[in-house]
C-alpha cells in the first residue's frame, strides 16, 4: 500500500495543542510504518482554516488523486481535512471512492471499506461541522463583550501601540505613537491635508504601518480611529477603551469636525506655507506651524489674512509640541520666508560647488557592500541549515531517529533559521534604501541644476512636490536666518 499524508494547521495556538506539522509528520510516518505502508509525499496546508477546501495543497490532492498514486489518504484526525461534513462527504464519496482510494485517521478508529466505517465518519463530520459553527458563535460573542468592555480584540495592534502578552492588551509605543501625534498636530494645527501629510511622512523616510509607502488611505484611516482617543468601536458603537489614548478627546473630536467642513466645503483659496511640516525653530528645535491670523485693514473689505510660521513652544497650542515654554522666536511672516528659502535654492541651482559634493555622495557605496556581503554570508548560512534539516528528515523516515530524535535535532536549527531569515530580510531592506537613497540624490542633484529653469513654470502643487522632495528640514532662527537641510543631508 502506498500511503498520502495530509497535514493542517490554522493557528499557533493548535500547534501548542499537539497538532503541529512536525508532530502530524512524525504521527502519521510512524502509522504508516506500522502498518507497513510507504509514504507517497505530504501534502501540508500550513496556516489554512478548515472551514472549506480553498487550500492549496487540499486542491493538489484531489488532482493527483486522478492518476492514483496511492492507494490510501491519512491525516492524524479527520477534521484536519475539513470541518464542514459537506467537503467531508465530497472529499470521501465523490473523489476517494470511485477511485478506489482509502482514507484513515490515525486517532479514530473507522474504515471507510466498511457500510459501518462510512457512517461513523459521515457523523464525526457532523460534530466537526458543529464544533467550528459552535467557535465561530463563541467568538462573535466574545467580541461583542470584549468591545462592551473597552479590551483589545486581538488581531495586530493599530499603529502607534504594541501587545503586552502578560497583561494581554496594547499599550502605547512611544517611538510609532510620536508619529501619530505628528500627524494629528499638522492635519489640526499645520494646514496639512492627507496628501501633503503622506509626502512628508515620505520624505522622512519613515517607515509605514504595514506597508512599503505611506498613503492617503493610512493617514486617513489614522486620523479617524478612535482607539487613538482612548475608545474602541464596534458595531458603530464607541465604547471607553482600557488602554491609554495617544492623542486627547478633544484633539480627535476636532479631527473629525475639521474632516466633515473639509469635506463639505469648497477648495479654499487660503493655502499651506510652501515649507509646512518641514519648518523649525532654530532657538528651542521645536517644530512650526502655520497660523493664518485675521487682520483688519481700514482701506480693506473683507477682512486680510495673513499667514505666520510659529514656533510651537511660543505658540503653546499643542502642549507635547513645546521644547521651550518661554521661546521668542517670534511670528514669520510665511510669504518671507517662502522666498528666502526659494532664494537659497536659486543659488544652489548656480553654485556648482555644493552641485560637485553631492554627486560625490554617490561614489559611497560602502555601506551597500557591506549590505550585500552579510546577505550572500547570511543566505549561504541558512542553506546550510535547511540542508541539515532535509537530511534529519530523511534519517527520520528511513527509520534511523525516532520522532523524540528528530525534535531535539532541529529545534536548534529551527530557531537558527528563524533568526538569520530576520536578518536576512534586515539586510535586504538595508539595501533596497540605500538604493532609494541613491535615486534620491540623483534627483535632488538633477532638480538642484535646473531649479532656476523648472520653478517659474511649475504649478503651486508642483512647487510643493518639489520642496518636499527636495528638503528634509528647513531651520529659522530670530534673526530669520535658514539653514536649509536636504533630505540626502
Amino acid at each position: 500500500m502506498i500511503a498520502a499524508g495530509y497535514l493542517r494547521v490554522s493557528t499557533d495556538e493548535q500547534a501548542e495543542h499537539g497538532i503541529s506539522i512536525p508532530s502530524q509528520k512524525s504521527r502519521i510516518l510512524s502509522y504508516c510504518n506500522s502498518q507497513g505502508w510507504d509514504l507517497y509525499k505530504f501534502y501540508i496546508d500550513d496556516g489554512y482554516s478548515g472551514k472549506d477546501l480553498e487550500r492549496p495543497d487540499i486542491k493538489t490532492l484531489i488532482r493527483d488523486s486522478e492518476s492514483r498514486p496511492f492507494d490510501v489518504v491519512v491525516v492524524i484526525k479527520l477534521d484536519r481535512l475539513s470541518r464542514r461534513q459537506k467537503d467531508v462527504l465530497y472529499l470521501l464519496e465523490d473523489i476517494f471512492e470511485p477511485l478506489n482510494i482509502g482514507f484513515k485517521s490515525v486517532a479514530e478508529p473507522f474504515d471507510t471499506t466498511t457500510s459501518f466505517g462510512k457512517a461513523a465518519i459521515g457523523m464525526m463530520a457532523v460534530f466537526a461541522q458543529l464544533e467550528r459553527e459552535t467557535i465561530v458563535e463563541r467568538v462573535i460573542m466574545a467580541k461583542n463583550e470584549a468591545a462592551k468592555q473597552g479590551r483589545f480584540m486581538g488581531g495586530i495592534p493599530p499603529y502607534g501601540y504594541k501587545h503586552n502578552p502578560v497583561t494581554k492588551s496594547i499599550e502605547i509605543d512611544e517611538i510609532t505613537a510620536e508619529v501619530v501625534r505628528t500627524i494629528y498636530a499638522k492635519y489640526l494645527h499645520g494646514d496639512m491635508g492627507y496628501q501633503a501629510i503622506t509626502n512628508w511622512l515620505e520624505s522622512k523616510k519613515i517607515p509605514a504601518p504595514r506597508a512599503k509607502h505611506w498613503n492617503r488611505s493610512t493617514v486617513l484611516k489614522i486620523l479617524t480611529n478612535s482607539v487613538y482617543a482612548g475608545y474602541r468601536e464596534h458595531n458603530g458603537v464607541l465604547n471607553e477603551g482600557k488602554h491609554k489614548g495617544i492623542v486627547s478627546i478633544e484633539e480627535w473630536e476636532s479631527t473629525h469636525k475639521l474632516i466633515s467642513s473639509r469635506q463639505n466645503s469648497t477648495p479654499s483659496k487660503i493655502h499651506s506655507g510652501l515649507i509646512s511640516g518641514l519648518i523649525f525653530c532654530t532657538e528651542c528645535g521645536a517644530r512650526m506651524r502655520t497660523k493664518n491670523v485675521w487682520q483688519n485693514h481700514p482701506c480693506t473689505d473683507p477682512k486680510h489674512i495673513t499667514r505666520y510660521y510659529v514656533c510651537y513652544s511660543q505658540d503653546g497650542s499643542t502642549p507635547y509640541m513645546i521644547k521651550y515654554s518661554k521661546c521668542q522666536c517670534g511670528y514669520k511672516v510665511a510669504n518671507d520666508i517662502d522666498k528666502l528659502v526659494v532664494d537659497q535654492l536659486m543659488s544652489y541651482s548656480l553654485n556648482t560647488t555644493i552641485l560637485f559634493k553631492t554627486s560625490k555622495k554617490l561614489l559611497s557605496n560602502k555601506k551597500t557592500s557591506h549590505a550585500k556581503m552579510m546577505i550572500e554570508k547570511h543566505q549561504k548560512e541558512l542553506d546550510t541549515i535547511k540542508g541539515k534539516m532535509d537530511r534529519w528528515y530523511t534519517a527520520f523516515e528511513l527509520e534511523s531517529l525516532d520522532p523524540e530524535q528528530l525534535m531535539d535535532r532541529v529545534q536548534d536549527l529551527r530557531k537558527k533559521k528563524i533568526y538569520l531569515e530576520e536578518k536576512l530580510e534586515e539586510y535586504k531592506n538595508e539595501l533596497e534604501a540605500q538604493d532609494e537613497r541613491k535615486l534620491n540624490i540623483e534627483l535632488l542633484v538633477k532638480t538642484l541644476k535646473n531649479f532656476k529653469q523648472i520653478w517659474p513654470k511649475a504649478t503651486p502643487e508642483e512647487r510643493r512636490g518639489i520642496i518636499v522632495n527636495t528638503i528634509k528640514s528647513v531651520h529659522v532662527s530670530k534673526n530669520n536666518d535658514i539653514k536649509i537641510e536636504f533630505i540626502t543631508d
